[in-house]
């Protein structure tokens, strides 16, 4: 029985063995997203565990070298029918005692866990993939987010600029227009300071003629009066010289009247005055 045992310790331990080098090839790859087949979301657990690498179940014929055996049973000193007895009761008990619980029970465990390995093998590199995915498509957002924000801020330069050019061209507009404006305003202010200019012109030169022609008439009519005045007094003057001329070569006479009335008197005074006029 402890040969049993020991022999079954050496068919799990070359199962294992068996296991672990169907194992490691899967374990040891990559986790790169072209690794992962093109179905592999598709597919639910139950599925992969029904599709993993089992170990088949086996018995004691398939791992017991019974020739061997026979042949150690005959060297020991067991006839051909002993040994050949002795040795479908070992592969009996083999198959009743050990091979049976290691096919419902070890061969089931282990290929849960090679599945259940194998399932977090691919869940760890389901969660790389999906977070390199994700980081990809995060890092593909940024990178539009920043063409974006690159966009926007040159669509609000090339405003900014369109605007200032459109004010510029508005303010040129309206300096243009405060130009003109303006240099029509100087022009009717010109027109106007010369109207004026002519119409105080006018009205003082028309004043300064009336004045010099008042003053002329003044002039000319006390000019009148001054020479009209010469005149008589040159007259007056001449006229009595003459009579004081007259008077000194007129000889003295001495006429001896009768004092007359004073009627008479006044009569001759008035002749003589007549007679000087």
């Amino acid at each position: 029985m402890l040969r049993c045992r020991a022999f079954g310790r050496s068919i799990l331990r070359y199962n294992y063995k068996r296991f672990n080098s169907s194992v490691k090839p899967e374990a040891l790859k990559t986790n790169k997203l072209e690794d992962i087949p093109g179905n592999f979301i598709g597919k639910l657990p139950e599925k992969l565990i029904s599709e993993g690498n089992g170990f088949e179940s086996t018995t004691a014929e398939n791992q017991i070298d019974t020739l061997r055996c026979y042949e150690r049973l005959l060297r020991s000193g067991f006839t051909p029918k002993q040994s050949t007895a002795a040795i479908e009761l070992l592969l009996q008990t083999l198959n009743e005692e050990f091979f049976a619980e290691y096919n419902n029970k070890f061969l089931r465990k282990t290929e849960l866990d090679t599945q259940s390995h194998l399932f977090n093998a691919a869940e760890t590199e389901l969660r790389y993939a999906i977070q390199v995915s994700r980081e990809a498509a995060l890092n593909e957002q940024n990178l539009k987010i920043l063409q974006l924000h690159r966009g926007l801020h040159l669509a609000h330069d090339e405003l900014n600029e369109q605007f200032i050019n459109l004010l510029k061209k508005d303010s040129r507009v309206d300096f243009n227009d405060h130009k003109i404006e303006n240099t029509l305003l100087h022009r009717n202010i010109n027109l106007t300071i010369k109207d004026c200019n002519h119409k105080i012109g006018t009205r003082i030169i028309g004043d300064i003629k009336s004045e010099i022609e008042n003053l002329r008439w003044q002039t000319t009519r006390s000019g009148l009066f001054a020479v009209l005045g010469l005149v008589f007094f040159i007259m007056s003057g001449v006229s009595i010289s003459k009579r004081l001329a007259l008077e000194n070569e007129k000889p003295v006479e001495v006429v001896l009247h009768t004092i007359e009335p004073e009627e008479d008197l006044q009569q001759s005074e008035g002749l003589e005055s007549e007679v000087e006029e």
